[in-house]
């Protein structure tokens, strides 16, 4: 279905993802309407109806079924119960819930990926302490322990490289599901956005290289330092699950590149990703622009690089040292006026683009100190 200029988007959630959204919907003619329980959402600075209310409220969602021509979503949280009110009663999610409960669970993620004949670490499915021992038994050390559900930027995980880990973890065991990972020993963390239009076609950015600091994205570099042939490999596994998952709508994909030459798919998320965000400085369309287009039936393309960058994150601890640094014409500071900048709270970002990967990476290791 094409989405006309003019029609209102609606996105459930209202964050900085959904901020940035909102301005991309805005420079391609569309209005948004956004479903946020804070009243100090990001987004309500930029969106045109902002709903304060929680992400199940079925009156909010009626009338966002009423008033909008389409509906999508910037985090992989929202319910099933949500979507299935949006849809009983005329509103246009075309994403729909599959995409949301395939990455809402670890389990049914890889094994979704498995199923599509592309590698993941060695995973077990993990109930109790008795599987638990099991599943170490198969694995070996060193291995990861995650929550099937739930659980970002390092939450919810423990690693496992000793029985005396592995003895502190049993303690940690609530009555939920979990799956034990195989540790990858790899050469560099890499990730790699699509986007599928309603028409079919796709468009898949360049793949980019990641840092993280205590389970926290630190640093992206695109392009990826990798060779050319990897690059190009990472591209076409990224477009065979957004194919072959028949998913609609942005996908991001985070790998790790194995020090034994392989790839594995690490984890994905139907929705913007942070490591895509130097696509607003660096290529001629952002991730944001895909997506926007994507649901509102355009035919897409791959978006080109017309820049080398290097995104850093700016947490709270960082804000004050980065809006004081004297910035080069080359840096772009994003800031999503979120409240309080608690410790490790993401804050904003920077884009810093140049001909020279290096520069730019030193550079911003010099304004993160």
């Amino acid at each position: 279905m094409l989405i006309e200029k003019g029609s209102t988007i609606a996105i459930l959630g209202g964050g900085q993802l959904g901020k940035m959204l909102c301005e991309s919907a805005r420079k391609q003619g569309y209005k948004t309407m956004v479903l946020e329980p804070s009243p100090s959402a990001c987004a309500k600075y930029v969106t045109d109806k902002h709903l304060v209310k929680p992400y199940d409220d079925r009156e909010a969602l009626l009338e966002i079924a009423k008033e909008s021509s389409v509906i999508t979503y910037e985090f992989e949280n929202v319910t099933s119960e949500s979507i299935d009110i949006l849809e009983d009663n005329g509103g246009y999610v075309p994403q729909g819930i599959r995409p949301l409960y395939i990455s809402q669970h670890r389990f049914r993620e890889k094994s979704s990926i498995n199923a599509l004949g592309i590698k993941t670490a060695k995973f077990v499915e993990v109930l109790d302490e008795k599987t638990l021992d099991k599943a170490i038994e198969e694995i070996g050390y060193p291995a990861i322990l995650k929550t099937s559900m739930g659980g970002y930027d390092g939450k919810g995980q423990w690693v496992i490289k000793t029985p005396e880990n592995l003895e502190k973890a049993k303690k940690d065991l609530e009555k939920r599901e979990y799956i034990l990972e195989q540790m990858v020993d790899f050469q560099c963390e890499l990730s790699c956005i699509a986007v599928k239009s309603t028409d079919g076609t796709i468009g898949v950015f360049p793949v980019v290289e990641n840092i993280h600091k205590k389970g926290i994205l630190h640093i992206t570099i695109a392009p990826a330092r990798v060779s050319q042939e990897i690059q190009e490999k990472v591209k076409d596994i990224t477009k065979k699950i957004i194919d072959g998952l028949n998913f609609v709508g942005p996908l991001a994909i985070e790998y790790f590149y194995g020090k034994d030459g392989e790839i594995y798919v690490n984890e994905m998320a139907p929705r913007p990703h942070n490591s895509a965000h130097y696509t607003l400085d660096g290529c001629d369309k952002s991730q944001f622009d895909l997506h926007i287009e994507g649901i509102c039936g355009r035919k897409l393309q791959d978006p080109k690089l017309l820049h080398k960058s290097v995104m850093l994150n700016i947490l709270g601890q960082d804000v004050e040292r980065i809006e004081s640094a004297k910035l080069r014409e080359n840096e772009f500071l994003h800031m999503y006026k979120k409240g309080e900048a608690k410790v490790d709270r993401k804050m904003g970002h920077l884009n810093l683009i140049g001909d020279d990967v290096e520069k730019l990476l030193a550079r911003a290791i010099e304004l993160s100190k």
